[in-house]
């Protein structure tokens, strides 16, 4: 799995890393937590290349008190509130769980907005410290989840009221600015993250991230986060992304290597059972926002290299913390998922013995990218990776896995051992039934003797027949 320095970039990263001294929290959550009120902040200013939203939402999931999801928070608000302090303690919501009430409390801000010094501004951060409650009373309500879904999107929602006189009004909100950030505890997220929900895409716009406690710090320390000090890269990111709309880009680096992850990420995904892809089928473009996030904070518009690797490595980390959590929903039911080693082995095998890596990739599915897929085979001793001379002069060069020569041998001998010895060609139809064994005198089970009438019982039905019949007792 990735680490929080594999992830760390930029302002927000230093910010991050900063803070931590101050907090027991874990600084994955932390710097996920970060993004979302980041996102939130500059939400309808900064767009992808392709125009649509940067809004980064996020899940924290850890066990009550140990996972700290409520420090992550609020150390992330420590970190952002001199920066954009105002907007949060403004436009900061939480206990909504229907379709209404969500669009209701956009068009509301919205509304109220019109009439400020800035005009129009409907951005709005959705902070939930139990998701589980939500999630119960929203999953009655098939709006909700469509409603975060065309919010995360970009597109207009919609919400029919009755007003006065019965008659009916609309709520339309056609460019919603939504943040989204929430905590749940692993052993509820099963049974309330409902699956047909979840294949109508609710929960592949959520990344979410497995938390743990970090540190315990002196009990004598008194609020420890009031040690978090300003970051003034971040003060001054703000201002400037909130001078105007900014349009992102790829540098031409960044960009070929994003090509490639969605060729490689299709791959996967179409690999996966559906029950399973349906949880991660938009970590391509999650990570793209993380990535024009990152390089925002650093008030620039190109994308370079290194911040896609860290958007890369934080994405890659939460695709494995979401199939970890399908494991363990599904360890109830016996079906659990088989380990990266186990499915390489199984995958050479099936295809005799070597394959390209690109077919162990579709295989592997979440379990791994080309990194991961390397770094695990260095692990098994039986499993080598070669670079092969490819067909076409100066074309690509394929990378085949296959078993050692050792391993290999091993097998081919195995095959042929039961070919040394003889085997006897039966044909049922000509097939004769063996004669029946006899047995020896005095051996072997003895049959049961025929059941015989007493022997009392016996006599006396002799001494009846022979008795003569008396001529008189036809007459009595």
């Amino acid at each position: 799995m990735s680490t929080f320095k594999e992830m760390q970039y930029g302002p927000l990263g230093k910010a991050v890393e900063a803070a931590m001294p101050h907090s027991e929290a874990d600084p994955i959550g932390v710097y996920a937590a970060t993004l979302s009120l980041w996102s939130a902040a500059v939400a309808g200013k900064v767009f992808q290349p392709s125009g649509r939203p940067t809004l980064f939402w996020s899940a924290l999931v850890g066990r009550s008190r140990v996972g700290r999801k409520g420090f992550a928070l609020g150390t992330a608000r420590a970190i952002l509130d001199p920066s954009i302090g105002g907007f949060l303690n403004t436009r900061m919501r939480k206990g909504i769980s229907s379709g209404p009430s969500l669009v209701t409390t956009l068009f509301e801000v919205e509304q109220e907005s019109l009439t400020s010094e800035d005009g129009r501004d409907g951005r709005v951060m959705i902070a939930e410290g139990e998701w589980a409650s939500v999630l119960k009373r929203a999953n009655r309500d098939a709006t909700y989840h469509d409603q975060l879904i065309n919010a995360w999107d970009g597109e207009a929602v919609v919400n029919t009221t009755k007003g006065k006189g019965g008659k009916r009004e609309e709520q339309r909100i056609d460019v919603p600015l939504l943040g989204y950030h929430v905590h749940i505890q692993p052993g509820r997220w099963a049974p309330l993250v409902k699956p047909e929900f979840a294949l109508g895409g609710a929960f592949n716009r959520i990344p979410h991230f497995l938390v743990s406690q970090s540190k315990s710090l002196p009990s004598n320390v008194k609020k420890p986060l009031d040690a978090v000090k300003e970051t003034p890269a971040l003060t001054k990111a703000y201002r400037w992304a909130r001078e105007k709309v900014r349009e992102m880009e790829l540098s031409p680096e960044a960009a070929k290597m994003h090509d490639a992850y969605r060729l490689e990420f299709d791959d996967r995904c179409a690999a996966l059972p559906e029950n399973v892809s349906c949880f991660i089928e938009r970590g391509d473009e999650n990570l793209l926002r993380i990535a024009c996030l990152l390089t925002a904070a650093e008030r620039k518009t190109v994308i370079p290299v290194r911040a896609w690797k860290a958007a890369h490595a934080m994405i890659e980390y939460s695709m494995a913390c979401t199939e970890k959590l399908i494991n363990e929903a599904q360890s109830g039911t016996g079906r659990q998922m088989k380990s990266v080693e186990q499915i390489i082995r199984e995958s050479l095998q099936r295809f005799g013995g070597e394959a390209t890596r690109t077919l162990i990739l579709r295989s592997l599915g979440t379990r791994g990218n080309a990194d991961s897929l390397t770094a695990a085979i260095e692990k098994m001793p039986d499993v080598v990776m070669e670079t092969r001379q490819g067909a076409a002069k100066g074309g690509p060069r394929p990378v085949y896995v296959r078993f050692t020569d050792a391993k290999r041998e091993g097998e081919d001998e195995r095959q042929e051992e039961p070919e040394e010895r003889p085997k006897l060609a039966v044909v049922p139809a000509q097939r004769e039934r063996p004669a029946p064994r006899k047995r020896a005198v005095g051996t072997g089970p003895k049959r049961p003797a025929a059941k015989r009438a007493p022997a009392k019982k016996a006599a006396l039905v002799r001494q009846k027949e022979e008795t003569p019949k008396n001529p008189m007792a036809d007459l009595l």
